[in-house]
């Protein structure tokens, strides 16, 4: 899968913009669990885009969140709570992973294999790499291995017109 480094900062992108948010890192996640990015600054008032590339060498879902009570919801499924609602994210970028063609590996990319995506929706956004049962799209036991996940996520906001 590749060894990853954590990065949070700005700087800029050829294809307009200012990456905002940068990770490339390498995560366990228990069973039962999840691995999240909770500090994605709202893009509404900027507008931005986000893209990343998922992989693991088995099932896990990704969950992109821009609705507080929904997240708050997941996070409450994931503390072991039982919500009265199990919402599944934002459509555009919430998605089981599928088999990589050619490898090993399952996969969950934004459009075009991890190309850029327009947020379209109000902030706060939280990013989630799910190892649970959450909605039952993936069935994981408590004596499941940890998920062993590479993350290359980014989200850029547009450069101001100023």
């Amino acid at each position: 899968m590749g060894t990853g480094l954590a990065v949070a900062g700005s700087g800029c992108l050829g294809g307009g913009g200012e990456v905002i948010v940068s990770i490339q890192q390498d995560v366990s996640v228990e069973p039962g669990n999840a691995w999240m990015e909770r500090e994605i600054p709202d893009l509404s008032d900027s507008g931005g885009a986000i893209e990343y590339i998922v992989r693991a060498e088995e099932a896990f879902d990704i969950y992109f969140f821009a609705d507080e009570s929904d997240f708050q919801k997941y996070n409450a499924y994931i503390s072991g709570d039982d919500p009265n609602a199990t919402p599944p994210g934002n459509s555009e970028f919430s998605q089981a992973a599928v088999p990589a063609a050619g490898e090993d590996l399952y996969e969950a990319t934004t459009d075009d294999g991890g190309g850029r995506q327009s947020v379209d929706a109000a902030g706060p956004y939280y990013f989630v790499v799910d190892h649970s049962s959450y909605r039952m799209e993936n069935r994981v036991e408590e004596s499941d291995d940890p998920l062993q996940v590479f993350v290359d996520l980014k989200v850029i906001r547009n450069r101001s017109l100023i």
